[in-house]
């Protein structure tokens, strides 16, 4: 397949010139969905700079950079709070959430068995209820 024929064929899935358009441009104009999409996208960026530094130090020897590594975090918080912020959730709500999840799928400590067969309803059910 010429590349010329891949565009062709693979933009017909491709929404934006369709009425579908006008549902997600209906959906961008709350604030909400705006700051959601902010600190999502500021999420993945962030977490790139991090991975990055982390590319940096392991394949390329460069000295471990944990000044930078704190400030990568530092901006995931912020993002982080945002999301959060924008979903009317406390910190300390997710955290606790966070470890019930875990406790539930490993109860004792991480194997690669309860990695494999996690109980999903469960792990719903805790998120679904706040812990």
């Amino acid at each position: 397949m010429k590349p010329e024929e891949y565009c062709e064929a693979s933009t017909r899935t491709d929404l934006s010139n369709g009425s579908y358009a006008v549902h997600v441009y209906d959906r961008l104009k709350y604030l909400s969905t705006m700051r959601l999409l902010h600190a999502s996208m500021g999420l993945v960026t962030e977490s790139g700079e991090l991975m990055d530094a982390m590319k940096k130090h392991l394949f390329y020897g460069k000295e471990l950079d944990k000044t930078n590594l704190i400030e990568e975090c530092g901006d995931l918080f912020w993002y982080i709070a945002l999301l959060l912020n924008t979903l009317n959730v406390n910190m300390e709500t997710v955290m606790q959430i966070n470890v019930d999840k875990l406790k539930a799928r490993y109860p004792e400590k991480f194997t690669e068995f309860h990695a494999k067969n996690r109980d999903l309803d469960t792990e719903r059910k805790i998120l679904e209820n706040g812990g």
